[in-house]
């Protein structure tokens, strides 16, 4: 369950990019909720750039939380609107900027402490993309908030790092006073460093060296913070793929667990209710996207029919390397990550197991643009499935080629001449 406060669960929505649907499965999740008697509050918290009542179908509404800055009287609650929909209320975010510059910082403040006034059972907030303080401030809300992906290469990669900067700032804000940490986190995350490390675990290692108890409460306080991640716009093929490669990727690095929460596959009715202004899930033609998200819902509002069916989905489709978390049953994970600075660009190696096509891809990837890709069909030379040592093997291989490539200055990019 997510943290509560005042009686409200909260679900933080966040994606590492924008446009991945978040806004629209964020409305969409409102409406099904409250139609489960549930009393919803939406936050438009995607600050600058609001547009959640259009999802809605709200042309225009007449309180935002610009509200605030001017000193609406009631706080936070007397900027919420009601919707054409029973149960659900809307707190809509302003597109007239203020002209001072840490107004993000400043309306950031006013809704964490205008929360507990907020009621309702269910609070549902719309974050924008990326990995701003202010943003990640309130993903934090939660020890279970909602991340929304795709597919594309440039959504895993800055979901991913979403993550990475989430997992850091969880860590200070555990220690909110505490110089120390403040020290070795800084130390640790600096491009220019010569602490740098390149992967949580072992900045916890460090930590332990100079005080056990710290390292302990970073260990019991990451446990329980597991991000949930819904896979938006999917393909025919090998759904889970987007989320489970984020899940190996961040255990190993983050020392977290991401689950999955839910798929919702690409549906054309979902474009054209868009279009015409009015959530799909109100319109009878989208009723396979509507059941896809009536699932999450319920998994969201902790419905026991629905946790079941989703955990049983979820054991029965996982691979034994997604479960275990020691460390020999790492190294049977099919992915291997690793960031390699060049010409002072830091750049993301990917190397996977494509099922779809017997075959192991390595990309290579800046700022959400991939550079170079390299594809081997393992199933020629090795039959179509090689046992797990020899799938270790080879993946290791053209993973540390690609390494050894860039540092050499060997690989070819798309952007160079």
């Amino acid at each position: 369950m997510t943290e509560l406060r005042q009686g409200i669960q909260i679900w933080p929505i966040g994606s590492g990019k924008g446009g991945v649907g978040k806004t629209l499965l964020t409305a969409n999740l409102g409406i099904l909720l409250s139609r489960m008697n549930r009393k919803v509050v939406l936050l438009d918290a995607d600050l600058g750039a609001s547009n959640l009542h259009t999802a809605l179908g709200i042309p225009y509404i007449t309180k935002t939380l610009n509200n605030l800055l001017t000193g609406a009287p009631g706080g936070l609650p007397d900027t919420a609107v009601e919707t054409p929909i029973p149960g659900l209320s809307l707190i809509g975010g302003g597109r007239q900027l203020p002209a001072y510059p840490d107004y993000q910082k400043d309306l950031t403040g006013r809704i964490l402490s205008g929360i507990p006034l907020v009621r309702a059972d269910i609070l549902l907030m719309d974050l924008g993309g990326g990995i701003q303080t202010n943003a990640l401030d309130l993903f934090l809300l939660s020890n279970r908030p909602i991340v929304v992906m795709t597919e594309d290469p440039a959504s895993i990669q800055t979901t991913y790092h979403l993550l990475k900067m989430a997992v850091y700032r969880k860590i200070l804000k555990t220690f909110p006073q505490n110089p120390l940490i403040s020290f070795m986190v800084d130390s640790a995350t600096h491009p220019k460093s010569r602490r740098k490390v390149h992967a949580v675990p072992e900045l916890i290692e460090k930590i332990s060296h100079v005080d056990r108890c710290y390292a302990d409460l970073i260990l019991k306080t990451l446990k329980d913070f597991s991000p949930q991640m819904i896979v938006n716009m999917a393909g025919r093929h090998d759904h889970r793929r987007p989320a489970d490669v984020v899940t190996a990727v961040s255990r190993k690095f983050l020392g977290i667990s991401p689950e999955l929460l839910g798929i919702m596959e690409y549906h054309q009715g979902i474009v054209e209710s868009t279009r015409r202004l009015r959530p799909f899930t109100l319109n009878p033609m989208n009723l396979k996207a509507t059941e896809q998200l009536n699932l999450i819902a319920h998994r969201l509002a902790g419905a026991a029919d629905a946790v079941s069916s989703l955990e049983s989905s979820r054991e029965k489709n996982r691979t034994k390397p997604a479960v275990e978390v020691s460390p020999a049953k790492e190294k049977q994970e099919i992915w291997l990550m690793d960031n390699v600075e060049y010409k002072n660009r830091p750049l993301y190696v990917l190397t996977e197991k494509l099922n779809s096509d017997s075959s192991i891809q390595t990309s290579v990837y800046y700022r959400g643009r991939i550079l170079f890709s390299k594809k081997m069909r393992y199933a020629e030379l090795y039959g179509p499935e090689p046992d797990e040592k020899s799938m270790e093997r080879l993946i290791g291989k053209q993973h540390q080629t690609a390494l050894k490539g860039i540092r050499e200055g060997r690989l070819r990019f798309k952007d160079e001449k």
